[in-house]
Order: structure tokens, then C-alpha cells, then sequence
């Protein structure tokens, strides 16, 4: 079973908490237990001083060895110590203070030293040294037990564990409870996220009013269902404008069938002109449905630039060709000037695609009897093509939403999507569609492709997949 996030920070704080508490008992215990062996030996140095001024007394009134013992055994009285006056050869000349243990008698040595002896009843602590004073040279030694500071420190070890432990305790209650209000915003947005759905697209969470980690969570939270929602009703919107813009051609076919149908027999010439009007709308259905899967495709990442070395005033001059019949229709001139003989790495058919969409958009628009023209020049390393029509200006506010999927100005026929297409196939190739100008009997849209790409460098917008065909262009004969 997994955690909550609650529960492992209580755990993680308690964890933390006790491991600082131990360790600061441990430490704490070992320096109580230096510190008491300290004061020990200390007292045990004060009482050996006090002794052996009695004994240097005592001889300067010139009494033996074994009477100044005898004096110093009444006058030097240290409680809760054993005192110890011995010949040099270590015979004991008297011993009072706090009895010894039956049966032990320490050895006194020579030297002066402070050691812990062990007795059956515990260990005792012992400081001895050899004196010579006026002729007079004896062993002194001063014992202490050991079992009131073993005592003391049981007892502060007891009272750290009782402390760890109510420490532990609080810890563990104040951690619970910590983590419970902190993470309270984080289970009322888990709440309030699982209320969202496409039905409410714009509702959002509640951001906390602090600056805290949970409020910089909300709010990029809240900038995800932003763009969600974007999504959301950008394709809610395409399928309306997808719907109205099928809904057309389609009516007009089966206005067209039912009325030819309604008759149980017609002429030649009515068949052909239904199946005329059928065609022209078959027609018309199969280029917004390829136009509408390009952009979807597109918007998924899902068309591939199959690169190859092109020339780019061919497909300019072939792009113009095809157009002509359009053209004628309206008597419309299309003219082609600037630069030749400039080639580039791109998709031939999604750029011919381009430059059709552009040429036929400029057309539609233009005067009847008017004049399309286009210049191909290079400028920084790119191409640089201009397409300018004679037709009526597009309106400032109207000037970015043309490249909207859908968007018609006028009342000129169309889709809506050749615009869209065309600026999708700039981007693709790592150059812009801009509308330059737009006044009366001057509209000018620009395309600016990379001339020169170093293979492998495709430059493409992030997010669409493209191949790069390396092949380099070979030489005419």
C-alpha cells in the first residue's frame, strides 16, 4: 500500500526529528558521563591536597610517621570517600572514610595516578601518590565510588527517553496536522479539477492567496485548462465552420438529384446539366476536404516535408501557368518579373501549393480586367516573393484574421482556407506570409523563404516531422 503525501511527510518529519533527538542525547550522555568523571577526579585531587597539608602539619610538629597518620585520620574527614595512608613499601597504616568493600584492599602504587578499580560491590575510583616530606616518606591514596554518577546517568538517560519519546509523539501529531492544512488547497483543487470537463471548459481552480509552491501549481494548472480550453473551442469552432462550409455544396446536390428525380423521365441535355451542377459541387467537396485534412494534419504533426533542391522561380512561373484559365475567366494579367535561377531546399508540391493558393486568392480579388503581378527578388540570404492585386483594400481590423481558418472578406466565393494553408507552408519551411499593404488598388501579401539550408538544419516549426532529401541539383546538358 502507497503512502499519502501526508503521511510520508509526518514520516519523513518524525524520522528527521528523532534521528536530531538521538543523536543529541547520545552526545548529551557522553558528555554528562565526562563531565561527572571530570568532577570526580577533580574532588579527588582537593581531598589528596587537603590530606597531604595535614601530614606536612603534623610533621612539622614532629611527630612519627604512624602518629601524624593517626592525627590525620581525626582531622581530614571527606564524606563519601575513602582515604588511604600507607608506608613506602605499601602496608597500610590506617584507612577511614567510607568503608571498603569486604575483602579489597587497592594497591597503591608508587606513582601518581587516577584509575578505576573494580570491587564487588562496583567500580571505585582512585587517586594515589608517594610523598616525601622532612624525611618522611609515606603513600597516600583517596577512593570515590562510582555508583552515584552510574546512578545520575541512568537517570538522564530515563529523562531523554521520556523526552524523545513525547518529542516523538508531538512531532508526529504537529507533522499530521501540518501537513493536513498545508496540503488542504491541494485536495480542494484535486476536487475541484475533477469538476472540469468539456461541459465547463472555463471553469478554474481556486489559486491559494499565497505565493507558495500550491499557488505557482494552480496557476500554471490553470494556464494548462486555458490553452485546453483554446483547443477546445478551436476545434468546436472548425467543426461549425467545416459543417457551414459542407453544408452548401451538399444541398445543392441533393437540391440538384431531387429535382431531376422528381420527373420519371428527362432530356439529354437536363441530365447533363445536373450531373454538371453535381460535378462542379463533387469538385468543390473534394478540395475543402483535402484543404481541411491538410490543416488537421498539420495541426496533429502529422505531414511530413518530403525535401528535395528545387528551383523556386519554376515553381513560381509554373504556379502563374496554371492559374491562367482563372485568369482569362476574369481578364485577369498576370505578370512575373525579378529574379531567375533561385533555388532552395523544400516540399515541391506543398510550396506549388502555396503559390497557387496565393495566386488564386490575388485573382478573386482583383479587378475584373485587372492586373495580378509578382516579384521574385532576394534579400538576407532568402527569397523574397511579392504578389500585389488591383482589387479593393482589406480593413485594418480584417488585416490578421484572413489567415483564420473560414475567414472570407467580401462576398467573393471560397472556402476560407487557402490563406490558413499557405502561411502553414511558409512556417513549415522557416519563412513568414505576411500581409505588406493594403489600400485601395494595392494589396500586397509577401513570402520570405531561406535560400541556402545546410542539410540536416531543416528550420522547420517545432512539432512537424519532416524528411530532407539530400540531393544536390545536377548540372543541365
Amino acid at each position: 500500500m502507497r503512502l499519502s503525501i501526508r503521511a510520508r511527510l509526518t514520516l519523513w518529519y518524525c524520522s528527521v526529528v528523532v534521528a536530531v533527538l538521538v543523536t543529541g542525547a547520545v552526545a548529551g550522555s557522553f558528555a554528562q558521563s565526562r563531565l561527572s568523571l571530570q568532577r570526580l577526579d577533580d574532588d579527588l585531587v582537593r581531598a589528596m591536597a587537603t590530606l597531604q597539608g595535614v601530614m606536612r602539619t603534623e610533621f612539622s610538629e614532629g611527630l612519627t610517621l604512624e602518629a601524624s597518620a593517626e592525627e590525620a585520620s581525626v582531622e581530614v574527614v571527606v564524606p563519601d570517600r575513602t582515604l588511604i595512608l600507607a608506608r613506602p613499601d605499601g602496608a597500610v597504616l590506617h584507612a577511614w572514610g567510607l568503608p571498603l568493600p569486604q575483602g579489597f584492599l587497592p594497591a597503591i602504587g608508587a606513582h601518581p595516578a587516577t584509575v578505576t578499580l573494580d570491587t564487588p560491590s562496583g567500580g571505585v575510583r582512585m587517586l594515589s601518590q608517594e610523598v616525601e616530606y622532612a624525611g618522611h616518606r609515606y603513600r597516600a591514596a583517596v577512593l570515590a565510588p562510582l555508583q552515584p554518577l552510574l546512578a545520575q546517568h541512568v537517570e538522564m538517560v530515563r529523562a531523554m527517553s521520556i523526552g524523545v519519546a513525547l518529542a516523538l509523539i508531538v512531532a508526529a501529531a504537529g507533522g499530521w496536522l501540518i501537513g493536513r492544512q498545508t496540503l488542504r488547497p491541494l485536495a480542494m483543487m484535486a476536487a475541484q479539477a475533477r469538476g472540469i470537463d468539456e461541459r465547463n471548459p472555463s471553469e478554474r481552480l481556486m489559486v491559494p492567496p499565497v505565493d507558495d509552491e500550491l499557488g505557482r501549481l494552480a496557476t500554471s494548472f490553470n494556464g494548462l485548462l486555458g490553452r485546453l480550453a483554446a483547443a477546445l473551442n478551436g476545434q468546436r469552432q472548425f467543426m461549425a465552420d467545416a459543417s457551414h462550409q459542407l453544408r452548401t455544396p451538399v444541398s445543392i446536390v441533393r437540391t440538384a438529384t431531387q429535382v431531376t428525380l422528381a420527373r420519371n423521365s428527362r432530356t439529354e441535355r437536363e441530365y447533363r446539366q445536373a450531373l454538371t451542377i453535381i460535378g462542379e459541387q463533387g469538385c468543390r467537396l473534394s478540395r475543402l476536404v483535402d484543404d481541411m485534412f491538410l490543416l488537421s494534419r498539420a495541426e496533429a504533426q502529422g505531414v511530413p516535408l518530403r525535401r528535395e533542391f528545387l528551383h523556386f522561380d519554376e515553381v513560381v512561373a509554373d504556379s502563374a501557368r496554371a492559374v491562367r484559365v482563372l485568369a482569362d475567366q476574369r481578364g485577369v494579367a498576370v505578370t512575373i518579373d525579378g529574379a531567375d535561377e533561385m533555388g532552395l531546399a523544400g516540399d515541391d508540391a506543398l510550396l506549388r501549393q502555396m503559390v497557387g493558393n496565393l495566386l488564386d486568392n490575388a485573382i478573386r480579388h482583383a479587378r475584373p480586367d485587372g492586373r495580378v503581378g509578382m516579384h521574385l527578388g532576394r534579400s538576407d540570404g532568402h527569397a523574397v516573393l511579392r504578389l500585389t492585386n488591383d482589387g479593393a483594400c482589406i480593413a485594418t481590423a480584417d488585416r490578421e484574421r484572413i489567415f483564420d481558418r473560414f475567414v472570407r472578406v467580401g462576398e467573393l466565393s471560397g472556402a476560407g482556407l487557402g490563406l490558413p494553408i499557405a502561411r502553414w507552408i511558409a512556417e513549415a519551411h522557416a519563412g513568414t506570409l505576411e500581409l505588406e499593404d493594403s489600400r485601395p488598388g494595392c494589396t500586397t501579401f509577401v513570402v520570405t523563404l531561406p535560400i541556402d539550408q545546410p542539410a540536416g538544419e531543416s528550420g522547420d516549426d517545432p512539432g512537424v516531422r519532416r524528411s530532407m532529401d539530400s540531393r544536390q541539383p545536377q548540372p543541365s546538358g
